[in-house]
């Protein structure tokens, strides 16, 4: 039992330390959101530059998770090099070595930069399924009508649909809008993005850090190398008859 709860707290650790990689990004993603909400659909825009700002958006926004989860994996990394540090100390010696900036759950795991993309990626999954389903009444309310009218429950749906996850919702909404009919669950492929993004930049982040380490180390191996092998000099004036002789 008390083996049980130990992996159940560690499980927790695990899932709020993803979930603590995944805010920076969801923070990134509501004033794009509200930038989308407010500027790629405004009176007057046409289709074509809606939709450029739409792609702008995403890209934007992938390249900024991709720089946090990067940074997120290198000090990862670092964290897996205390905990083998202290597991290296309690087999050898019986004891640990008491680090105190040390978390377990914050060591490199190849699968964590997933769960935080997919943590990323909740109100997308969430939204496009609930606009996929009220597709026709969200599509019906301007198809055909150069004003826009909704019910007040569809309206409200847009609104946080679009608050939320308007970066993968709005191409879709983009189209549907120029009465090409698009099914919005085909933007629960794009709320893949930040999960596949995520994952590979995480891994990536971890080996570039590791690679790094080694090089310094390496390269501290060799001036330690070049400093023992050095030829040494020899102070003969500080011993009685080692004063070398000068040539006249």
């Amino acid at each position: 039992m008390e083996n049980f709860k130990k992996k159940m707290q560690r499980f927790w650790q695990y899932v709020w330390d993803c979930y603590k990689g995944s805010l920076l990004t969801f923070f990134m993603m509501l004033p794009a959101n509200f930038f989308l909400l407010g500027y790629a659909f405004k009176e007057g825009m046409k289709q074509s530059e809606s939709m450029t700002w739409c792609i702008v958006a995403i890209v934007v926004l992938l390249a900024y998770n991709a720089l946090v989860v990067w940074m997120y994996g290198g000090t990862n990394f670092e964290m897996l090099v205390s905990g083998n540090m202290k597991r290296m100390s309690a087999m050898e010696y019986g004891d640990e070595y008491r680090i105190s900036s040390h978390r377990y759950a914050k060591e490199y795991r190849p699968w964590k930069g997933f769960v935080m993309g997919a943590f990323i990626s909740i109100f997308a999954v969430v939204f496009g399924i609930l606009f996929g389903a009220n597709a026709d009444a969200i599509n019906t309310s301007f198809l055909g009508s150069e004003e826009v009218t909704m019910e007040k429950g569809t309206a409200w749906l847009v609104l946080l649909g679009m608050l939320f996850s308007g970066w993968s919702l709005a191409p879709f909404y983009s189209l549907n809008m120029a009465g090409v009919t698009v099914s919005y669950y085909f933007s629960l492929l794009v709320a893949l993005l930040p999960t596949i993004v995520s994952g590979v930049f995480y891994i990536v982040g971890a080996y570039m850090k590791r690679n790094k380490t080694l090089r310094a180390q390496e390269l501290a191996d060799r001036a330690a190398q070049a400093e023992q092998n050095k030829p040494k000099k020899i102070n003969y004036g500080g011993l009685p008859g080692t004063k070398p002789r000068k040539k006249k």
